[in-house]
């Protein structure tokens, strides 16, 4: 079982991202389940969703917190709220533009700096994309899905008019997951 957390704020995708995530586990014969937290504004509340990846059935759909694998954090105040369900050498890719890290929080975490939102504004070319982007890191680091099963549901999931955005984003984000030889 892997357990996943995207924490950013409203607006960012991170639902987005863990949707494809449990469709293309399911596809593959697995599991997968989604649990969202967010706050009742709609765009800049602190977001956090979590994702359960299991080739098992999943009996308690809630993730453990204490015990999440991995954690992608695209806003501080998202990051400073949900860190501490990361386990202790749990995997954290942060965006160090926006993020505070402290050095307790290095020792404690595997933390990967990852700038996801200027990658998706400055290489891919819009911000919107920063969800697929993540996505593709994820799907690199962690190996839960295949990577070309997570590529064919995303762009299924994504409006016509920004799938080959979206399209490039994933492959930036896979090819820098996989940079990080997690």
């Amino acid at each position: 079982m892997t357990e996943i957390r995207f924490v950013g704020v409203g607006g960012q995708g991170a639902i987005l991202a863990s949707e494809i995530l449990c469709v293309a586990k399911v596809r593959a014969g697995g599991h997968g389940m989604k649990a969202a937290t967010y706050s009742s504004q709609v765009r800049g509340g602190s977001t956090k969703v979590d994702v359960i990846l299991s080739d098992e059935e999943i009996i308690y759909p809630y993730a453990d917190d204490g015990n999440i694998d991995l954690m992608v954090a695209v806003a501080n105040v998202s990051y400073q709220n949900f860190k501490a369900g990361i386990k202790k050498g749990g995997v954290i890719v942060a965006d160090p533009n926006l993020l505070n890290i402290s050095d307790e929080d290095r020792e404690k975490y595997q933390i990967y700096e990852v700038p996801i939102i200027s990658l998706a504004k400055n290489e891919v070319g819009d911000i919107v994309t920063q969800s697929t982007l993540a996505l593709g890191i994820v799907v690199a680091l962690t190996g839960v899905v295949d990577k070309e099963l997570a590529k064919e549901v995303m762009l299924e999931f994504v409006p016509q008019k920004s799938k080959w955005l979206n399209l490039r984003a994933y492959e930036l984000g896979v090819k820098v997951g996989m940079s990080l030889g997690v």
